[in-house]
């Protein structure tokens, strides 16, 4: 018995032999595996191995999914893409209700507190016509209500304006969120028409 070959060109050889099999070798390369297989016995018991192998797979059924399988998917699919629009359309819905009732809540409270403080503290007076204990108390709530009166108008003289810009940016604020929300928004489901 004789020695085992040893093929030096076993890789390229290989890389050949499965364009061959694929019929995509031109000529030239074509020749020269020939030309190779004509002398190396490893190189043509592997090129019959791998014919063999080829026309193994070409006499097989091919299997396919069950029927039905795609519009399974597809409805799944479909499925999943609603739940998160709806979570996304929720979140936003949320976020923009809480940030909007924070901040008209807001902005009521302090109109409101301002109106109520300026008017109330004008019908303090009327409390001074009492006994003379609420009458001393009424001195001193009216004294306390001037100054307060004279503290909350230079408040809005001074701080009129940073109290309306706050409001302005926490309105740009909610206006970028919106925008944002609005644009990071889940698209329509098209599908891939199998459904």
């Amino acid at each position: 018995m004789g020695e085992p070959w040893n093929c030096n060109d076993t890789e390229e050889m290989s890389a050949l032999m499965s364009l061959a099999l694929d019929g995509l070798l031109d000529a030239r390369d074509q020749d020269r595996l020939h030309r190779h297989l004509a002398h190396c016995p490893a190189c043509q018991a592997e090129w019959v191995a791998m014919q063999q192998v080829s026309e193994l797979f070409k006499l097989a059924p091919l299997a396919g999914p069950r029927l039905g399988f795609a519009t399974r998917v597809e409805r799944r699919l479909a499925e999943k893409h609603r739940q998160r629009r709806r979570a996304f359309g929720g979140v936003a819905v949320l976020t923009g209700s809480l940030s909007l009732a924070v901040l008209t809540v807001t902005t009521a409270a302090i109109i409101v507190l301002g109106i109520v403080a300026w008017n109330w503290l004008d019908a303090i007076p009327a409390i001074k016509e009492g006994t003379t204990a609420v009458s001393q108390l009424a001195g001193g709530i009216g004294l306390v209500s001037r100054g307060v009166r004279l503290f909350l108008g230079d408040l809005l003289l001074v701080y009129g304006l940073p109290v309306l810009l706050v409001v302005g940016v926490s309105l740009l604020v909610l206006l970028g969120m919106w925008i944002w929300l609005f644009v990071r928004r889940p698209r329509r489901y098209e599908g891939n028409g199998y459904i």
